[in-house]
């Protein structure tokens, strides 16, 4: 596993690191930034979302100022955002933190049987466990969901507050019924729990193309799963003043509540 941070490369000159072409490995998950330094309050973007999409054509992630939550889908970045509706932002908008990878799907699951949030984990963990639980996934699933309940957060102001703070004040719940649409489902092993959230991170975008957000719980009566074994790993840290002076440790409570929806 390659594991690879962007503050390490210190051989490099500016002029170098801006005329050095992109050369994205497909099977890798491609990261900016830490979920710790999120759940601190740097929503500051260090990456532009063009540059982002270089590495990948599935992502979840968020926005400058975490104005609302960041689901790429077949190579499509779509913004959705506390008002309830779902935008296609500018490639000039930037990103503080996102993963990203180009998917080729491993294996296949179809669901019959109906599923909620807590048992899809439950059958992704069995099936994480099976192939291997010490490397990246990304899952994608296809689905018909009765219940569907997402959240998002309202563009901040600096000086930025932490993240749970963020979301008391500005987080927005939507509860949908009857919908079609896809959840992106990304797994990171326990181990890695430092750098992004530990587990299953879900996101979801409704077949319109007009609905979606962080999920939170729902109610699935068939869905396929599609799911994208990655073994590579490459993080670009933003090198700026405010990250570089962050306490990004004890940061394991806040982003159990950023997770669960506050």
């Amino acid at each position: 596993m390659a594991l690879a941070g962007a503050a390490l490369l210190s051989g490099c000159t500016d002029k170098e690191k801006t005329e050095k072409p992109v050369v994205a490995e497909r099977d890798c998950l491609y990261q900016v930034s830490t979920i710790q330094a999120l759940t601190a309050g740097d929503y500051y973007g260090s990456m532009t979302v063009g540059e982002f999409l270089k590495h990948g054509d599935i992502a979840i992630g968020t926005f400058e100022g975490v104005n609302g939550e960041m689901i790429v889908l077949d190579g499509e970045c779509y913004q959705a955002l506390a008002d309830g509706t779902v935008a296609k932002p500018e490639h000039t908008e930037t990103v503080p933190f996102g993963a990203i990878t180009f998917f080729d799907a491993d294996y296949t699951h179809n669901f019959k049987a109906e599923m909620t949030f807590d048992a899809l984990k439950t059958v992704l963990d069995s099936i994480v466990n099976e192939k291997g639980a010490n490397t990246f996934y990304v899952g994608r699933i296809e689905g018909v969901f009765p219940e569907m309940s997402v959240r998002s957060i309202a563009k901040q102001k600096e000086p930025y507050p932490t993240l749970d703070e963020a979301m008391k004040a500005d987080q927005k719940v939507f509860d949908y019924k009857d919908q079609r649409g896809t959840l992106i489902a990304a797994y990171c092993p326990a181990y890695a729990a430092g750098v992004n959230a530990g587990g299953w991170h879900l996101h979801f975008l409704s077949e319109g193309k007009d609905k979606g957000g962080h999920v939170l719980a729902f109610r699935m009566s068939e869905g396929k799963l599609s799911l994208d074994r990655t073994d590579k790993f490459h993080m670009e840290l933003p090198d700026t003043e405010y990250f570089n002076k962050l306490d990004l440790m004890n940061q394991g409570e806040a982003v159990k509540k950023v997770e669960q929806g506050g």
